[in-house]
């Protein structure tokens, strides 16, 4: 009886030990190289056939999981970010098995909740009271991330819904996947670069496009603001 309360304790701690490191900065740093792991290196590979087709999918489960280990927002809204992170993964495993529209369109729109949830959560970390160091930089960059994930999703989400809401110029990436072209197309837009190899033709998709190159825009000089404020802050205080 003694062993297994040990063995318990000691699995306990262990978990502490790993949930209390994905809380701590250098865990948010960690979660923002996984994130541009996925949109830098797997997703292309994905695209070039190089990788496997389940691949994305797999990391982009356990990002979501290391997203609730590592933003650690208070119970209620933990309870919550919990079962929205619940609900996508399914719905995105669902899509894999199931490719009908409904689950995919499902996914994509809640996808982009629990994303931008996240994207929300990591802000209120960023500029929380105390010192500006590196990682509270790094989550400026991971929100910046999430930012276009999320709009990427909601475009997936009316592609869907509205398959005319876009269109995509004669042999524009034509071979992509559709979560691919619509990643690419966000942060096009969120850079507010504009090729215009793919344009928004649905009102709700013009939409969208106009808040996430105002969102652009204005992200940076926010960010840089409150982290200048907070260091003068911190500076008056010391």
């Amino acid at each position: 009886m003694n062993r297994a309360r040990g063995a318990t304790a000691t699995s306990q701690g262990h978990w502490g030990r790993f949930t209390g490191f994905w809380a701590t900065e250098v865990g948010l740093s960690v979660f923002t190289g996984l994130l541009a792991l996925e949109i830098f290196v797997v997703a292309p590979l994905e695209n070039l056939r190089i990788l496997g087709a389940g691949v994305i999918d797999v990391l982009f489960t356990l990002l979501l999981i290391c997203g609730v280990l590592a933003l650690h927002p208070g119970r209620i809204l933990r309870v919550l970010v919990v079962v929205l992170v619940s609900i996508a993964i399914g719905l995105r495993w669902m899509a894999v098995w199931h490719p009908m529209a409904w689950i995919v369109g499902a996914g994509s729109l809640l996808a982009a909740v629990t994303l931008g949830c996240f994207a929300a959560i990591v802000l209120t970390r960023v500029f929380e009271t105390g010192p500006v160091t590196r990682h509270r930089i790094h989550g400026a960059v991971c929100a910046y991330l999430l930012f276009g994930l999320t709009w990427a999703a909601a475009y997936a989400f009316i592609g869907e819904a509205f398959p005319q809401a876009f269109n995509v110029a004669s042999g524009a990436g034509l071979s992509d996947q559709p979560a691919s072209r619509f990643v690419y197309f966000s942060f096009v837009t969120l850079t507010t670069v504009g090729y215009g190899d793919i344009t928004a033709v649905h009102p709700l998709a013009r939409t969208l496009v106009v808040a996430e190159a105002l969102t652009g825009q204005l992200f940076p000089a926010i960010i840089i603001g409150g982290l200048v404020s907070s260091v003068l802050q911190t500076r008056s205080e010391s």
